[in-house]
């Protein structure tokens, strides 16, 4: 993909640096001595070549008052179709990889509003494609979700928040659950993108940059930003690091603040006997640069043991929430 300066600066603008302003275009063609126009000129035109796939935030799960888990599965080779054809369908159902483990092939994250109906959820999937050789790691913590492209070096990369115990519940916070939801949507590139939520929560956009604040700061809102679609700018390789420590939660936190590589880092806890409790994933342009990091991951995380586990196929691509 054919990318000036200009669009390599802007993108790594929003990606990194995208203001938290009503008019957040307007401060984004300041820094880079272009029009406000312009600016929305060359993000959709980032947008229709697939190369930006949104600009917003994300919710974290658990201000919703939900459980998530990773689930390892041992799917049979006929069901794996029938088993994408179903994720599909699932709006629970985000990540869905088929990654290179010796005995379990396909990895998925999926959502419910507690611990038993996920359970169930789960249980109901993996009876539909006859798969009963399967581990659910349920998250403990997520120490870090920050999904950004350097697009200069070909990796992912990003500081990452300061760490919070607990992320505060929408109504532990006082505000509807509805506001959450319409702020994970994309916003409109648009002069003022923050105009339509605010009118229809009967809010001024000046309140509505607060609120997003002081989300940011209890760590309910993740990822301010643009998202990138990385297999457009090169970046085509992604992979999974496992880690088994003998202090599992002291070398998670040092993954999640010292690894700027890693997109998620999330501490995890498994429903049977399991090793690796840590989990965090690199993207880069080729698998050398992966290798390279996951060595600096051993050392900052004094591994036991790890897996490095890369994506073979994308079951749900495309999907943005």
């Amino acid at each position: 993909m054919s990318l000036d300066k200009t669009d390599l600066q802007l993108i790594m603008e929003l990606e990194y640096n995208f203001p938290v302003d009503e008019r957040p275009f307007a401060k984004i063609g300041e820094k880079l001595g272009l029009s406000e126009e312009l600016v929305l000129e060359r993000i959709k035109r980032l947008k229709h070549l697939e190369i930006i796939k949104r600009i917003g935030m994300y919710i974290s799960f658990r201000a919703k008052g939900m459980e998530g888990a990773l689930i390892a599965s041992n799917i049979p080779l006929e069901q794996i179709e029938k088993f994408r054809k179903i994720a599909l369908e699932i709006k629970e159902l985000t990540h869905n990889f088929v990654r290179n483990h010796p005995r379990y092939n396909i990895w998925y994250v999926l959502k419910a509003e507690n611990k038993e109906k996920l359970n169930e959820k789960i249980r109901l999937l993996m009876n539909q494609v006859n798969c009963n050789d399967y581990v659910i790691l349920y998250s403990k913590k997520t120490l870090k979700l920050s999904v950004k492209y350097d697009v200069l070096r070909g990796i992912s990369y990003s500081e990452n928040d300061s760490l919070r115990e607990k992320v505060p519940t929408a109504d532990e916070l006082g505000i509807q659950k509805d506001l959450l939801t319409d702020l994970s949507y994309p916003l409109p590139i648009v002069e003022k993108p923050f105009e339509k939520i605010s009118k229809k929560f009967n809010l001024t956009e000046s309140e509505i940059v607060e609120l997003i604040k002081e989300l940011k700061e209890k760590g309910v809102i993740k990822d301010y930003g643009a998202t990138v679609n990385g297999e457009r700018i090169g970046i085509v390789e992604n992979a999974m690091f496992l880690l088994n420590s003998d202090d599992i939660e002291s070398s998670c936190y040092n993954i999640a603040t010292k690894l700027k590589e890693a997109t998620h880092v999330v501490l995890r806890e498994a429903d049977k006997e399991w090793d690796y409790l840590c989990y965090a994933m690199i993207h880069a342009r080729n698998k050398n640069l992966i290798f390279e990091t996951a060595k600096k991951a051993i050392e900052i995380s004094n591994a036991k043991s790890y897996m490095l586990l890369f994506s073979l196929d994308n079951l749900k691509p495309g999907i943005v929430i």
